[in-house]
């Protein structure tokens, strides 16, 4: 009988250990801040969800769902993350340092979740992480490029927001433009934003007053390539490929390749293992690089010389190994644009990476820029000071209407039969009894005895 009962059940576990496992669906959704077809940030980032899925849906016994919501804004707190947490979504990534807050909300609430935020800080309960990628190692070489390329030895850089990720990106960059030219000048002027096509229109073509000949792009969209373009000037790109929309006045580009760091993190959540990983930089916190694959360089433009690509990949050997991090682009000695000595060679390590807000000695930083229509009121236009990117706001002319504000070509002349006496916006018809004789009038005569105006 005992015999018996021992083949009945080696039978049934040799019948249970054939039997095919139902798949495990994994579901994973991502949150953009633009749209999928911006070609820069926000496309890169899809370009690595599909990634994601490609890998992991290679893997046996998986089979994966993912999907994003894209236009997603800061404030107020979009429901995208908690109600995918009700869901029971495996993942839920975050793609702009804006969610952060939200975020860790949705996490604390749904802790069958996992929560991954891209470029930011906080690292919060067990299933919430952040991720980034060093982006700061190809935008050295970038600036390498930019400084090698340059013919009048002035540099700028469209800058977005003053968080530590950007001041550390533009400081590499400007280190790598030094180590090609050390005599080399960089102007930044900064949108406050990461998207503003008018604004970084505007700010391209001041660039260009200062004798700026190759400009780093750090805004989140194409428009920056595009207006340098048309200025006549080069520029460098981050994030993706921007000479697939601007062409090849695009000189080099620093790319992310976000396929790298989001399977890795998928399958620890996978296995259960999320909560249990401890980086470099602290528990669920990922900062991979040039090494790991997460950072790429684009080729060099043909627009340069035939010996720069050579030099660039000479100088990539030189300095993408070593140091703390595999890379030796802040282990030198930095002074800051104040002339503050930053480290007389010593490697910064990732606590003082992650909290820069200086830039180095080259930098001339015009801080804040802004379009003088946003700034003037009505009957009003904006004059530009670039030595002090002030904006002085003075009156229309008399006889003439304020349009948008942005420069005095704004103020428009009224035409015959209106007037204007300066600080408006409209133009104002002859009364009764009187008439314009002429176009930009500040008033009105009186028709004379025995007449009436014509209408």
């Amino acid at each position: 009988m005992k015999l018996e009962l021992c083949w009945v059940v080696s039978l049934l576990c040799a019948f249970v250990a054939s039997s095919p496992r139902k798949p495990y669906t994994f579901r994973a959704g991502f949150v953009y801040y633009s749209a999928t077809t911006d070609m820069a940030w926000t496309w890169k980032q899809n370009q690595g969800l599909m990634q994601m899925h490609t890998n992991l849906q290679a893997l046996s016994n998986v089979h994966v769902i993912t999907t994003y919501k894209e236009n997603v804004p800061y404030d107020p707190c979009d429901p995208v993350f908690a109600t995918w947490g009700s869901q029971g979504f495996d993942l839920v990534v975050g793609t702009s340092s804006g969610y952060q807050d939200c975020m860790i909300s949705a996490a604390a609430q749904y802790s069958n979740t996992t929560f991954l935020h891209v470029s930011g800080w906080k690292t919060a309960t067990p299933n919430f992480g952040v991720g980034y990628a060093r982006l700061y190692q190809p935008m050295y070489l970038a600036g390498y490029t930019a400084g090698l390329v340059s013919e009048t030895g002035v540099l700028g850089v469209l800058a977005p927001v003053q968080i530590p990720e950007i001041y550390r990106q533009i400081s590499a960059w400007v280190l790598g433009a030094k180590a090609a030219r050390p005599n080399i000048t960089v102007h930044v002027a900064w949108t406050g934003s990461w998207i503003d096509p008018s604004l970084e229109d505007f700010v391209v073509a001041q660039l260009l007053n200062f004798n700026v000949d190759v400009v780093n792009v750090r805004t989140a969209d194409v428009e920056g390539h595009l207006s340098a373009s048309r200025n006549g000037m080069l520029s460098t790109g981050y994030s993706s490929d921007f000479r697939m929309v601007a062409g090849e006045s695009v000189l080099i580009s620093a790319t992310f390749n976000w396929g790298a760091l989001y399977t890795p993190v998928a399958q620890l959540v996978l296995n259960h293992t999320f909560a249990e990983y401890v980086g470099p930089n602290g528990p669920r916190n990922w900062w991979p690089g040039w090494e790991e694959g997460t950072v790429e360089l684009t080729d060099v433009s043909f627009l340069a010389p035939p010996s720069v690509a050579t030099e660039v990949q000479e100088e990539t050997q030189r300095v993408m190994h070593g140091g703390l991090h595999g890379d030796t682009v802040f282990c030198r000695r930095i002074v800051d644009n104040t002339g503050k000595l930053v480290t007389d060679g010593a490697c910064l390590d990732d606590s003082e990476l992650l909290s820069m807000t200086w830039l180095p000695s080259a930098v001339v930083d015009h801080g804040l820029w802004n379009l003088p229509g946003r700034v003037c009121g009505v009957g009003t236009f904006g004059v530009f000071d670039l030595s002090t990117s002030a904006i002085s706001c003075l009156p229309c002319p008399r006889g003439t209407v304020s349009v948008n504000s942005d420069t005095v070509s704004s103020c428009v002349g009224c035409p015959q039969g209106t007037y204007s006496t300066g600080n408006t916006t409209h133009c104002t018809a002859c009364a009764a009894g009187t008439y314009g004789a002429v176009a930009n009038a500040t008033g009105c005569l009186p028709c004379p005895p025995g007449t009436i105006a014509a209408s």
